[in-house]
């Protein structure tokens, strides 16, 4: 059975793998929408990479962008927060997926040789 083959398997959950790295290194953005009467506007901010909010600070010059920080600063937690959930996630499917496949694979179905031993043994009587 397709489901049940190792390799679709672990192909799968590597990738899924891969996916959640490259989510760790992409830049963080904050987007803000803002609606009124009259209009309707959508606002996009790149607060730049995890590791340079993180490690080296974001750090503006207008004093009205200031509360743009702790906000870059919380994206970027939360983003490393769900990368390493997410790879402790994925590990723990892979480890107990892998388990249950060689549990599965080692077992054969019977179902058709106890089909034939019952009608067998039904017409001998």
């Amino acid at each position: 059975m397709i489901m049940f083959n190792k390799k679709y398997f672990l192909i799968f959950f590597n990738s899924l793998l891969i996916f959640v790295f490259i989510n760790l290194f992409l830049d963080v953005k904050v987007e803000f929408i803002t609606a009124s009467l009259d209009e309707f506007k959508q606002f996009s901010m790149n607060c730049g990479s995890v590791y340079q909010i993180l490690i080296e600070g974001v750090e503006y010059t207008d004093k009205n962008l200031r509360m743009h920080e702790a906000i870059c600063y919380n994206n970027a937690v939360i983003k490393v927060f769900n990368t390493v959930l997410g790879t402790i996630a994925v590990l723990l499917i892979l480890k107990y997926g892998l388990q249950y496949i060689e549990r599965k694979s080692n077992r054969e179905d019977l179902s058709d040789l106890l089909k034939i031993l019952r009608i067998r043994n039904s017409k001998k009587l």
